[in-house]
């Protein structure tokens, strides 16, 4: 029987219960797919990090992230969640307060990974891959019917664009928060159109310190609507750097001391489970150099597994 160190674990915030929840399998290099996905699926989480060993030389950790149905190429999330349980209990040299850099093997590349612990709080920095836009001028027949949304409810000064999700802007926050979609009809939707997910957003905001608020929905992937997605709002960050600042965009942002943006994300609020994601910029002139988030989490349960 195969005893499997598990914890669960609430990211982009600090608060139990909050946030959006992961599981973490800290030691998973004996389970097979199979497995991983019967896992993800018991667990009944919107996604579950399995930590592995890495194959690539230069990597430091292996992780693979499956939702109740499939796995996924990239989580931020759960990414969180599994550094901050490994930082927890002090492995790979984090038993000591500091910065900790991490070469991360994934489905999507190589990502570096900075862990900051001290004594009250561990952050975590995950690079991400740049996406790539492209500007969509005539959405599917049956996409707004599927979100009970109006013409009216549409951001027309911001395009609609996809690239591994599809953004979807409107123009008010109310519109967010009283969004009730059709989730079957959703889902057939998004197949149709390739892509892993929506994320529909609004420049209004619950907080004045935030850039943006949005909502997440992937139900064609078993997850009708996650709570927070750093995966979708690290590229929404790059969105509004294109798409906002470079268009003169009135957009809530400020410069670090290393010359990068930060916006913050709002997300969850709708569900009861309010987080908050720090999407860094870097850019040259026009162009994107460097796309991060950054978050904290928090272990609600800690234990074994046995299969």
């Amino acid at each position: 029987m195969k005893q499997l160190r598990f914890k669960h674990v609430d990211a982009f915030t600090t608060t139990p219960f909050c946030g959006n929840y992961a599981g973490v399998i800290l030691n998973a290099d004996e389970l097979s797919e199979k497995e991983m996905q019967f896992l993800a699926r018991e667990m009944n989480l919107p996604e579950t990090a399995f930590v592995l060993r890495p194959t690539l030389p230069h990597a430091d950790f292996r992780i693979r992230w499956f939702t109740p149905t499939t796995e996924v190429p990239l989580c931020g999330h759960a990414t969180v969640a599994a550094f901050h349980a490994l930082a927890e209990d002090g492995e790979a040299g984090m038993h000591t307060n500091g910065q900790h850099y991490f070469q991360l093997q994934t489905k999507s590349g190589i990502l570096p990974v900075k862990v900051e612990k001290n004594f009250c709080r561990i952050s975590i920095e995950l690079d991400l891959p740049h996406p790539k836009f492209s500007v969509v001028k005539n959405i599917p027949s049956g996409f707004m019917k599927a979100l009970d949304l109006s013409v009216r409810d549409r951001e027309i000064a911001l395009p609609i664009v996809k690239a591994n999700y599809l953004y979807f802007p409107v123009a008010r926050l109310q519109v967010l928060q009283k969004l009730h979609p059709k989730f079957d009809e959703l889902a057939k939707l998004l197949r149709r159109i390739k892509v892993s997910g929506l994320c529909i957003f609004s420049l209004e905001t619950v907080e004045k310190t935030s850039s943006v608020h949005s909502r997440f929905f992937a139900p064609h992937i078993g997850i009708p609507e996650d709570p927070v997605t750093g995966s979708a709002n690290g590229p929404l960050g790059a969105y509004l750097f294109k798409y906002g600042i470079l268009r003169d965009n009135s957009i809530v942002y400020r410069t670090l001391p290393d010359g990068r943006l930060e916006f913050i994300g709002e997300q969850g609020d709708e569900l009861g489970r309010p987080g908050r994601v720090r999407v860094r910029v870097a850019a040259k002139g026009h162009t994107l150099q460097r796309l991060s988030i950054v978050g904290e989490a928090i272990t609600v349960v800690s234990g074994t597994l046995s299969i």
